[in-house]
């Protein structure tokens, strides 16, 4: 089965039903999408932050509540350790959220969803990207 692992901007893509992220889904053969527990933190985050838009915090419960959410685990603790120092020995830098979203991807063995070029600079060695 194909699972792929939605990074926080992919969910918001398609939480907000953007139809290249719709049409990339769909043709992807995907059979199960996911976030990791980063990506649940960091939605509700920015739906605290538009209080004013109350239909806002209503997406992303709604959203939560349809998709699997991957807690964070040892095991993405181990990916997360390999993978920062991996990119601090090569000089290559991404955001401490993306990384460790990249790998919780890397510790399921599911392919992550992403468009964030510094994660793909990375070149995490077996970690399956798609761009939606």
């Amino acid at each position: 089965m194909a699972e792929f692992l939605l990074d926080t901007d992919a969910a918001s893509r398609l939480m907000r039903a953007e139809r290249s992220g719709i049409t990339n889904m769909r043709q992807s053969g995907a059979k199960a999408l996911s976030i990791s527990s980063v990506t649940m933190a960091e939605l509700v985050y920015g739906a605290r932050l538009r209080e004013d838009n109350p239909s806002v915090r209503s997406a992303v419960r709604t959203f939560l509540a349809r998709i699997l959410i991957h807690p964070w685990d040892e095991a993405a603790a181990e990916a997360h350790a390999r993978i920062r120092i991996l990119a601090k020995r090569l000089g290559r830098s991404a955001g401490v959220f993306d990384i460790m979203i990249a790998a919780h991807a890397d510790a399921l063995g599911v392919t992550l969803v992403t468009k964030d070029a510094a994660i793909k600079n990375l070149a995490i060695d077996g970690l399956k990207i798609v761009s939606w």
